[in-house]
Parts: C-alpha cells; structure tokens; sequence
C-alpha cells in the first residue's frame, strides 16, 4: 500500500461555500457545470484531462464499485501526483477500505457514501497533518455518473492554501 507516514491525518471535513473557494476550484466546479449539459450528472467520458491542466496534479478519480452484499467499496482509478508527495505513495489502482491510516480511511470512505447516498456536490476544507506541520486544503467532491443515475465515479480535487 505504501508508505504513507504514519504520523500523517485528516481531520474532519468542514463544508464550504462556493464563494469561499479557491479560484482554480471554482472553475473546476464550472467546469463540472458545463459538462453536465442539463443531465444531472456528467459521465467519465466528458471529462478531457487536457482541460483540467491547472489541477491535474491534484484530481482524484474514484471507482464506485458495487458488491455482490449491495455494498460498495471504492478504489483509486487515478492518484494525483501532488497527493503521492502527501502520501508518500501512488495509490492509483488501491482500495479505500485498505489505507493504513484508519482516521483518514474512515474519513473519506463516509465523505464519499454521503456522495453516492444523495448525489451531491461537496465543497469542503480539511487539515492533513504531514511531518508536524499542519496542511489546509479546500476540495470539490463531484459525481460522475455513465448512465445519468448511477453515480459509478467520484472526481475529488483538493487544492493546500495554507500551512501551519
């Protein structure tokens, strides 16, 4: 899995507004926006890496993955190279339910049920504490679904603004 450093952790997420994000957020969540084109969720397919330039080292995409039980388990399709620097670790390929790092694990795995449970949007701010050192970071938490209903992905992009 790793070596994510095990002094590292999430704190709990704090809910955000819009106009309380980070400008490359904001147009992240615009560009959200345009893809979606009327549906209620934009697909996998509508989302050209080549347009998210300014971010792509930040994004995160998360396979939503059925269990045979009616559970679903989430693993990392993509792993941004700036989280590998905060993880000390490319999780790409990983399963959520498998991170060491139990506060972070369980963190993010309600944060993405809550995702899949209502289909909404998240803006939040949490802190991720790295080698004694506290590292805000906003983050959009978006929906992306293939057949309009399912939501079958999840794209997260956390941006840090500010260390402590």
């Amino acid at each position: 899995m790793g070596q994510e450093q095990e002094p590292s952790s999430l704190s709990r997420y704090g809910m955000v507004t819009e106009s309380e994000l980070d400008p490359r957020l904001k147009g992240l969540l615009r560009y959200w926006e345009v893809k979606r084109a009327g549906r209620r969720f934009p697909a996998r397919a509508d989302i050209d890496p080549l347009e998210l330039k300014s971010v792509l080292g930040n994004i995160v995409m998360v396979d939503v993955v059925p269990q045979e039980n009616g559970e679903v388990r989430f693993r990392y399709r993509l792993f941004g190279t700036e989280f590998v620097f905060y993880h000390g670790a490319d999780l790409t390929g990983h399963w959520l339910d498998e991170i060491p790092n139990a506060g972070f694990r369980e963190a993010l795995i309600a944060m993405y049920r809550m995702v899949i449970d209502d289909g909404g949007v998240r803006m939040v701010s949490y802190d991720y504490l790295l080698e004694s050192r506290r590292h805000r970071f906003q983050a959009v938490i978006l929906p992306l679904s293939s057949d309009n209903e399912q939501i079958d992905i999840i794209l997260s992009c956390g941006l840090p603004v500010a260390v402590f």
